[in-house]
């Protein structure tokens, strides 16, 4: 075991700023020396550490020093066989995963409900994707995993497939038991990559879910920056078994990453991985107790749910809450009122509110409620939002052609009503549950067009302007 009481890279960049009396290097603004005077006295104290891969400060795509080091300590917490600084967030992570694991041509099954990141990896490797169907949980209408019987029927029709794509817990915290599908991936010759990127603190132990890299995943992301304390970009890629070279993922982590990274940034993922190894018993006591207080006022206030476990089909990260409305109104409306009360929440969708919670006994909740309190008293009820019944999705799909043969068609906008049969040239994503209705390059079926107008109707919101206008983007030579 390493000293988890160490932090070589913010240590080193310490040193550096000690030491420096004169840069004659980049960057321009000279550890804070050149800045508009207006923004000088709250940027002064952090741009020190904005430095650049000078002598002793170490090579990110080739680290010898205080990166490797620092490197070393965030393998050894996680028990991986190697882990990375990303300074590209999850993003990039997924990128690398998916090129790292896949050839061209390959077969791969993806989670239908992943990151948009995850598509466009997709895209760059020229795999040949199926979209496996979640399991739906009936209470909230939110996306809880891939649903058994779609995993079983995929992988009977596609037995050659080469990799399994999940994503682990979803935006709302909630953490399907995924160890028995990466057992069966596993079996069948798959290697198994996991979008982890909500959950760098499943190795906390319960009541936290576990980590994928528990449960044998191969590849692994963690965003850092969503839930430790750690700036926003920071992320961190791990390793778990031999299955995947490591020397394909490094080449690509360098093909792929900046070559300018952010020390302010890396420093924070070395703190970061230093405050989650140090969380002694009684801090973790704290933190609890302060999150269940919270949680224990929220069950007792009038017009709204908090949603719960699903044993069976789901747990909970404690630091997601996901609250729902009796008040008839959306999540939208109370989103809107609780910021003008100046509460932010994570998210919001027609029926729900996300707070993510931070892993501290800190955060003063009481004001929080009070605020919130304040603003269901305000309430103003409108048309409860019913969710569309029945399965929406396939037990899976896949792309009509190559994603290189799509690159080469020209695109045109129909009517909704007029797209069954075409091939897609846009993914339409509803909000929620935040499930493709339709992927970019599958044929758009009878089905799916039901769908996109079942959560229009139900108040969701789509990324897609084409959509809200009744329309949709299609590939031109796409008839059949």
């Amino acid at each position: 075991m390493m000293d988890q009481g160490n932090t070589p890279v913010f240590d080193g960049l310490l040193e550096y700023i000690r030491k420096q009396k004169v840069s004659f290097h980049v960057p321009g603004h000279k550890g804070g020396l050149v800045f508009p005077e207006k923004a000088a006295p709250f940027f002064r104290q952090v741009l020190p550490f904005d430095a650049t891969e000078v002598a002793n400060l170490d090579d990110l795509s080739r680290p010898t020093g205080i990166l490797r080091e620092g490197e070393a300590l965030l393998s050894d917490y996680y028990g991986t066989r190697s882990s990375y600084y990303l300074v590209n967030g999850s993003t990039v992570g997924n990128l690398i995963m998916v090129l790292a694991a896949c050839a061209r041509g390959d077969t791969v099954f993806v989670q239908r409900d992943s990151h948009k990141s995850v598509f466009n990896a997709l895209q760059l490797a020229g795999v040949r994707p199926v979209f496996l169907a979640p399991a739906i949980d009936p209470g909230s209408g939110l996306a809880a995993g891939i649903a058994e019987e779609a995993w079983e029927a995929a992988i009977r029709r596609f037995p050659e497939t080469r990799a399994l794509i999940l994503t682990y817990p979803n935006y709302y915290g909630m953490a399907p038991d995924v160890g028995q599908l990466i057992e069966k991936a596993h079996a069948a010759g798959l290697s198994v990559l996991v979008d982890e990127a909500h959950g760098p603190h499943f190795k906390m132990g319960p009541p936290v879910p576990p980590s994928t890299l528990d449960m044998g995943a191969d590849l692994v992301v963690h965003s850092a920056h969503k839930m430790l304390p750690a700036m926003t970009m920071g992320a961190y890629l791990h390793i778990n078994t031999a299955r995947v070279p490591a020397e394909k993922v490094e080449a690509i982590r360098e093909m792929l990453q900046t070559s300018s990274p952010s020390y302010a940034i890396m420093a924070s993922l070395d703190l970061a991985r230093y405050y989650m190894a140090n969380l002694d018993q009684t801090e973790r006591s704290r933190i609890f107790a302060a999150r269940n207080a919270f949680v224990r006022a929220l069950k007792d206030m009038e017009k709204i749910h908090v949603l719960e476990p699903r044993p069976g089909l789901f747990r909970l990260d404690p630091f997601k809450i996901t609250l729902e409305l009796d008040t008839g109104e959306s999540g939208f409306d109370w989103q809107e009122r609780l910021i003008a009360s100046g509460v932010y929440p994570e998210l919001a969708d027609p029926h729900h509110v996300l707070f993510t919670l931070g892993l501290t006994g800190r955060i003063d909740y009481r004001q929080a409620l009070s605020r919130m309190a304040r603003t269901l008293r305000e309430s103003r009820g409108k048309a409860v939002w019913h969710r569309p019944e029945g399965a929406l999705f396939p037990k899976w799909t896949t792309i009509a052609l190559p994603y290189g043969a799509l690159s080469a068609m020209e695109k045109q906008e129909i009517k909704l009503n007029e797209a069954a049969g075409r091939i897609a040239a846009e993914h339409v994503v509803p909000y929620p549950p935040g499930i493709p209705a339709v992927v970019r390059g599958e044929r758009v079926t009878e089905e799916s067009l039901k769908a996109i107008e079942s959560w229009k109707s139900a108040g969701a919101v789509f990324q897609n302007r084409s959509i809200d206008s009744g329309r949709i983007n299609v590939y031109r030579t796409g008839e059949i």
